[in-house]
């Protein structure tokens, strides 16, 4: 059991935002709701330019809230470097500004930390939400067997590089690191929209231990302005772990996982000449898929590097494809299953 609450240790909450406005004020409902009392919240605002100022000042009666507005955008990495810089307590989280929390994510995760001091970090599964944030088993079950969390158990992870570079399990923003172990240093700007992994990366070549408990203790929301879902981010996430998977490449900490290595480097490199090739880019689309047929020869790739040679009539296919797998994974219809399981397994 965890001490009295008078001598719990802070949890600060960073809650990095920008132009999110509509919900964020979801985000931070869900935070001061939390069961664990001792908790701070940092918003960090990336100078949005719309109403976020407002929706933060709702909650200003709440002194466990602080506001922070950058005077000119830093990016992903620059905000989240200037947040771990801004943490003054014993442990913190970084929470996406539309997704939420459970009542309970704090008092759950910080037990092990508190309890193992061998610990820097503690993570959980999560649920996936609409974007009106109801709840969707199937997708969150499906979720979790594509990152392989459904094989995870309560505990200390087996193999914390393994699960967190190579299986890429553990989720940001269902996690709990120890402030001490990890510094604003851990962030760089080359790891653009990879940070989170990167961040990860930095933890393992520690030395010190991860635990994970299996219950969902955050809703992860799905909607059509979601990074994960513009296109236009997709390279840029693509690119920094193109970047990661270098620097361990080269990193003898990480020995035992240089052997999975160039798989990782393929399907990464096949991903982003896709990508490339679906942002009207078919020069650069052909240059990367070229790199990745070299590496591993799969359907996916030999597919786009053919389109690619079409110019910019393969790259309207290639945003017609994604845009069907999209809409296939948004409705529920049995006929449908056919085409979406194909496009699903060329990951396209």
């Amino acid at each position: 059991m965890l001490a009295s609450a008078h001598a719990l240790p802070t949890v600060t909450i960073l809650v990095p935002t920008y132009n999110r406005a509509s919900f964020l004020r979801g985000a931070l409902s869900s935070v001061l709701a939390q069961t664990y009392p001792a908790i701070q919240v940092i918003v960090l605002d990336d100078a949005s330019p719309d109403e976020t100022p407002q929706v933060a000042a709702e909650f200003a009666h709440d002194p466990r809230l602080v506001y922070l507005r950058q005077p000119q955008n830093l990016g992903i990495t620059g905000n989240w470097q200037a947040g771990i810089r801004a943490v003054t307590s014993e442990f913190f989280c970084i929470l996406n500004d539309d997704d939420t929390l459970e009542p309970d994510f704090v008092a759950t995760l910080v037990q092990p930390l508190v309890e193992h001091d061998d610990l820097i970090l503690s993570s959980a599964d999560h649920w996936m939400m609409d974007e009106r944030g109801e709840r969707l088993h199937t997708i969150s079950n499906q979720t979790s067997h594509c990152w392989k969390r459904d094989s995870l158990t309560l505990g200390y992870l087996e193999n914390f590089g393994h699960a967190a570079l190579i299986d890429q399990s553990i989720f940001i923003g269902a996690t709990i690191f120890r402030r001490r172990l990890v510094t604003p240093e851990f962030i760089k700007a080359e790891a653009q929209g990879a940070v989170d992994i990167w961040l990860f990366y930095q933890c393992v070549r520690t030395g010190y231990q991860a635990y994970y408990t299996p219950d969902r203790l955050l809703n992860y929301r799905l909607h059509g302005g979601g990074m994960s879902q513009e296109r236009n981010w997709r390279p840029y996430v693509l690119e920094g772990l193109l970047f990661l998977y270098h620097q361990m490449s080269h990193d003898p900490k990480l020995d035992a996982l240089h052997r999975l290595l160039p798989t990782k480097v393929a399907l990464t490199m096949s991903s982003y000449g896709i990508n490339l090739l679906a942002l009207g880019r078919p020069r650069e689309a052909q240059k990367a898929l070229a790199q990745a047929l070299h590496l591993h020869k799969n359907p996916r790739t030999l597919l786009a590097y053919g389109l690619a040679f079409l110019g910019p009539l393969g790259s309207k296919i290639m945003v017609l494809l994604q845009d069907l797998r999209g809409y296939l994974n948004s409705i529920s219809l049995g006929h449908a299953s056919g085409m979406l399981l194909l496009l699903t397994a060329l990951n396209l």
